[in-house]
């Protein structure tokens, strides 16, 4: 039997390690765009130097050795469910008998003037982002971050490490809108303004403008107000990642074709008829207090607020 998934995030991996753990026989190969294996809730500490992106990764050095697993890594071309065959843009093709998407999903960026265009704007999703991130704030002076959710605030907490100015604009009232209450909101927005975080809340972007050479050097709000920067990261939530599906046959979202669908255990589960799968976890996990959170340092004595 050969398995083959799609993507070696979480998801992708624990699926890898219980396919290994029950078909000792079985043929897995996962092929991912990523380069490595990374957690994508530690890119903000790759983002402060506190770690490196070998240091991202969440599984063995010799995992894929280990438990007998081929890794391929590359962008798909197309999925070809007739003759079961994935095939890659570097011009492999990998055959299956039964195949796992996995891929997550990707930073979307909202239609805001010519955020979706600009060499400086970027979301905090994959390694590379925050490679890219990482190499720009090397000269950048002045950071705007839209969006305060966790993904936002990662983002600050990481460049604020490396002592970089950074303003955050937020359409909500409130820092974390999702995750905290007014209250406890307050009580995390003074622990980043200690650290000089500036806020804009209940405003959003409304326009951006690239100049010659590609760059948004300043944001206008619905307010009127203008500001400046030189590097723009777009926390404003996420989109499936499944562009790489539309040369294939595999419906999608809501119109997506099933044979059986059911719950086991608080999650759902749906299956097609070609044979590919998909497991939607439902489980609650509250990054603010997973191992790892950090919140900003009050000063730059090492003293933590």
């Amino acid at each position: 039997m050969n398995y083959v998934i799609i993507g070696t995030g979480a998801a992708g991996i624990m699926a890898a390690k219980e396919i290994r753990k029950l078909k000792k026989d079985a043929q897995i190969t996962m092929i991912s765009a990523d380069e490595q294996v990374h957690s994508r809730c530690m890119l903000h500490k790759y983002l402060s130097h506190e770690r490196t992106a070998e240091e991202l990764s969440f599984v063995e050095e010799d995992f894929f050795e280990k438990n007998q697993i081929a890794e391929v890594y590359g962008h798909i071309e197309v999925i070809d469910t007739a003759n079961q065959m994935v095939d890659t843009k570097g011009g492999e093709s990998i055959c299956y008998d039964k195949l796992l998407i996995s891929t997550g999903a990707d930073s979307f960026i909202p239609p805001v003037g010519d955020l979706r265009k600009a060499k400086n704007v970027f979301g905090l999703r994959h390694l590379k982002d925050a490679q890219e991130i990482d190499k720009m704030a090397e000269d950048a002076e002045k950071i705007l971050i839209i969006g305060s959710g966790l993904v936002g605030l990662d983002a600050a907490y990481g460049l604020i490490e490396r002592g970089k100015k950074v303003t955050v604009v937020e359409m909500a009232e409130q820092i974390l809108p999702v995750q905290l209450d007014a209250h406890a909101a307050k009580t995390y927005q003074e622990l980043f303004e200690q650290a000089g975080v500036q806020f804009y809340l209940g405003c959003k972007a409304e326009g951006a403008v690239c100049e010659a050479d590609g760059m948004i050097r300043a944001v206008t709000l619905d307010t009127g107000k203008q500001l400046l920067c030189d590097l723009i990261i777009v926390a404003a939530g996420v989109r499936p990642a499944v562009g790489f599906l539309e040369k294939s046959e595999i419906e999608v979202e809501h119109l997506a074709e099933r044979d059986e669908a059911g719950t086991d255990g608080g999650k759902k589960y749906v299956r097609s008829r070609y044979r590919v799968y998909g497991y939607i976890c439902r489980e609650k996990y509250d990054q603010l207090f997973r191992t790892g959170y950090s919140l900003p340092r009050k000063d730059q004595t090492g003293r933590r607020g």
